[in-house]
């Protein structure tokens, strides 16, 4: 029998039907994802300059799209999708597995072992706390979002309360350490506390948390017998261990076959990623939860290698842009704030939120404090600082919340009081945590110390040295104890190792944070260029233990951190450390290094601008290494005396020099000379009878009158006047000394009386228009004295700079004073 033709243009209308209706819907869901990213970056570009973590503009973004703002105007129902939330759910069904897979390796818990007795008991003291507050305010809470409810469900009030608890304990662990960094707290032990105690909580609340789901999963509403409980867990845990262990040994044998490379081929990273979303399916059939073995798998991944390298530089960028903004975003898009005020009036919700909000705080506040003072492992202030850092939320709460709202736990009115109350405990953290730090940096009223020439040389001398590689770490170090030999104090040596936090890499900022290996030498020593900066890291600590051992006359203890930032903000970073010490002495290296044949070359032109930054801003007198010889201690193989030789034609940081080298002439394998310039004019005219047209000479004079009598007549230092006039003759003298000395110490302005007939010409040969070195000091460090020795200029601390720095962070201040020099 013949079909009907005219049912022929009706299937046809149908499936046009359905295309253009598929394709509304996705055009519909690319819409609000698009919107949705674009209100995050928005809201971020705001939310940024008060301290904010992008998580708060991600759940602010994914409100504005939901029904609360957006979904009032657009009528998605039309093109069949709900709402705006269950389009970013219906995303996140099979990415969200990935996305806590690289949360997990975000975390790395042997961070925890450089600070493990204190940070577990920063953790413990705001978690105890606040597990208390869990326990007595969780049915408070329970009956306060359910008031009709009667008789109460026991099985829910239990879940609420555990629930209730984890949200208070929870800390989110990336997002503090994003907040450390911002507040430059990260080469402090309040910051790596902070830091340790985060992952502690971070674990403790994703354990229990995970305990409940597979509860849930297994049981639901059932209470079996404690065996059976004790076999599914049994059961839950090798589960765990079986998926994780076999990823583990998956990425180790992908690091093997990609041996020599950085990176595994995009193949085997696919392969990867489609290993840990079937083993984590797997354990969701098992009756364990999918994300938690996501979660898991990432936690339990090597971090060396090119797999590990190759996730976080791959996937970096696309996992905190568009990931983290949807999974975030969904959870704001699901609050629909019209129908909670529908149902609870303004001032229940704000009484419910207030609540909420003062007992998370509370209790890590409060609780960590105690806990600090009790064992004495930070003081009060450093704990309410801490206090304030663990009380940020935005994961492990978030995965509780939604939890809750699978089992049916908590409504949509508690789900909006607690997520609310998240957006504020964190939006809190970071301006609490800053004002405090200021206070306390106010507090400790820093004065900036007296310049060298006024120092004592049996006074102990605070160094702080700076080093942008291994390489650096020997001369500095060395340098630094030479400084302190003739102290009759034993101080310390503080080395702050500067780690460029570059673009590619700024969404992977907790491994330049805490990625550290147990040994040196273990399995992964074949990868030259291991993860990232981790492999710089390595080499510096290593080169500190290097000279320690070596050299175990200098007694002197190294206190070595770490700062990173990019080099556009690195100054204040070098310049807080130089607070934080208390240092006299700050000693940066110079822009170029030495290559193999000896030339100096400049392999980052950014560390210019860094130097002329901290010369410009810091708090103490500043040196400025360019090496080109390896200074020897006792300890090494090459006992060879360091030549010293102390240039001086006038002037405060000539000065600031001479005094310097004095101090040098305090160890036995130190020889120092002076040697001081002087025009052709005064050649015949005794040096007590020259006349002194400014206070300046006659400081001058005054300064080497008292050297002579101190130092000079006594033969601890030898005294040489040479006679120029003009800039070539200039660099003739400057030849001889390059060739005859290892270490030439010299002021950065090159100043005094008789200094431009001196050096006139050689402003042209430096090239530069603001040398580091000085125009002598960059004459000196050029490829025309190639085979020299190593040049220390110093520029002497002035008051006025220290001021000039604090008005740039302070209002600025009337005064009548004039600048004074040190």
């Amino acid at each position: 029998m013949a079909a009907d033709p005219a049912d022929e243009p009706k299937c046809y209308d149908v499936v046009i039907d359905e295309g253009n209706y598929l394709m509304a819907r996705v055009m519909a869901g690319s819409g609000i994802m698009a919107t949705m990213l674009v209100f995050s970056g928005l809201f971020h570009s705001v939310l940024r300059r008060m301290g904010q973590p992008s998580v708060i503009s991600h759940i602010l973004a994914g409100i504005v799209v939901g029904p609360t703002l957006l979904g009032r105007v657009v009528d998605l129902r039309q093109v069949g999708v709900e709402d705006a939330s269950s389009v970013l759910l219906s995303v996140l069904k099979y990415l969200r597995v990935l996305l806590l897979f690289f949360i997990g390796i975000e975390l790395d818990l042997r961070y925890l072992r450089h600070n493990l007795r204190r940070s577990v008991a920063i953790a413990c003291g705001g978690s105890t706390l606040c597990l208390a507050l869990g326990v007595i305010g969780g049915p408070f809470f329970y009956g306060l979002m359910h008031p009709l409810e009667f008789p109460i469900q026991r099985d829910k009030l239990r879940e609420s309360t555990a629930l209730f608890a984890i949200v208070l304990i929870s800390t989110a662990s990336p997002v503090l350490i994003r907040i450390v960094t911002e507040l430059k707290l990260t080469g402090s032990e309040t910051g790596q506390l902070a830091i340790g105690a985060a992952f502690a909580n971070d674990m403790a609340s994703v354990a229990a948390l995970s305990v409940m789901m597979v509860r849930n999963n297994l049981f639901g509403e059932e209470l079996p017998a404690l065996w059976m409980k004790a076999v599914s867990f049994a059961a839950m845990v090798a589960t765990a261990w079986g998926v994780t262990a076999v990823t583990a040994r998956v990425a180790r044998l992908l690091n093997r076959l990609s041996r020599g490379r950085r990176y595994i081929s995009a193949p085997e990273l696919c392969f990867l990623l489609l290993l840990v979303s079937f083993l984590s399916e797997v354990s969701r059939w098992l009756g364990y939860s999918a994300t938690m073995a996501g979660f898991l798998i990432g936690l339990n991944m090597p971090r060396e290698g090119p797999t590990a390298r190759t996730i976080v530089d791959r996937l970096g960028g696309p996992v905190h842009r568009v990931l983290m903004p949807i999974f975030f975003g969904a959870i704001g898009a699901r609050l629909d704030f019209r129908r909670v005020g529908s149902r609870m009036d303004v001032v229940h919700f704000a009484q419910a939120v207030v609540f909420v909000t003062l007992l998370s705080a509370a209790g890590n506040v409060v609780g960590t404090v105690v806990a600090g003072r009790a064992l004495g492992v930070v003081t009060a202030q450093e704990g309410v600082v801490l206090g304030f850092l663990l009380n940020v939320k935005g994961y492990a709460d978030i995965l509780a919340i939604n939890f809750a709202n699978a089992v049916g736990v908590w409504g949509e009115k508690a789900q909006a009081v607690l997520l609310l109350s998240s957006i504020v405990n964190t939006f809190m953290a970071g301006p609490a945590a800053a004002a405090i730090v200021r206070q306390q940096r106010r507090a400790a009223q820093y004065q900036p110390p007296r310049c060298l020439q006024d120092t004592r040389a049996d006074h102990d001398l605070r160094v702080l040295a700076c080093v942008h590689a291994a390489a650096g770490v020997h001369s500095m170090l060395a340098l630094a104890d030479l400084s302190n030999y003739g102290s009759s104090s034993s101080g310390a040596v503080y080395l702050l190792h500067l780690v460029e936090l570059v673009s590619s890499r700024k969404y992977t900022i907790t491994h330049h944070l805490y990625q550290f290996r147990g040994e040196l030498g273990g399995d992964d020593d074949d990868d030259v260029d291991d993860w990232g900066s981790a492999r710089e890291i390595d080499d510096v600590a290593a080169a500190v233990s290097a000279f320690t051992n070596t050299n175990v006359a200098a007694a002197l203890p190294v206190r070595q951190t770490t700062a990173i930032s990019s080099l556009d903000s690195m100054d204040t970073d070098v310049c807080n450390a130089a607070e934080d010490a208390r240092a006299s002495l700050l000693l940066v290296p110079f822009r170029k290094d030495l290559r193999y044949d000896g030339r100096m070359v400049c392999r980052r032109e950014g560390r210019r601008q860094l130097n002329q930054r901290v010369l410009q801003r810091a708090p103490c007198t500043v040196g400025v290494l360019a090496e080109r010889r390896r200074l020897m201690l006792a300890g090494d193989d090459d006992r060879i005396p360091l030549q010293v030789a102390a240039l001086f034609l006038g002037g405060p940081d000539d000065r600031e020099a001479v005094a310097y080298a004095a101090r040098l002439a305090a160890h036995p394998l130190a020889s120092v000379t002076v040697c001081r310039l002087l025009p052709a004019a005064t050649r015949r005219r005794p040096l007590a009878m020259a006349t002194t047209a400014d206070e300046d000479a006659m400081a001058d004079e005054e300064f080497m009158a008292d050297l002579h009598a101190r130092l000079v007549v006594t033969g601890q230092v030898a005294y040489t006047e040479t006679h120029v006039g003009s800039g070539a003759e200039m660099a003739d003298a400057l030849r001889a000394m390059a060739e005859a000395y290892s270490l030439i110490v010299l002021g950065r302005s090159g100043g005094g009386a008789w200094a431009e007939e001196m050096t006139r010409g050689l402003g042209e040969c430096c090239g530069d228009e603001v040398p580091e070195l000085g125009p002598i000091g960059e004459l000196l460090a050029s490829d025309e004295f190639r085979g020299g020795g190593s040049v220390l200029a110093l520029q002497q601390h002035s008051v006025h700079k220290t001021r000039t720095r604090k008005q740039e962070e302070q209002p600025p201040q009337q005064s009548s004073s004039p600048p004074s020099q040190c």
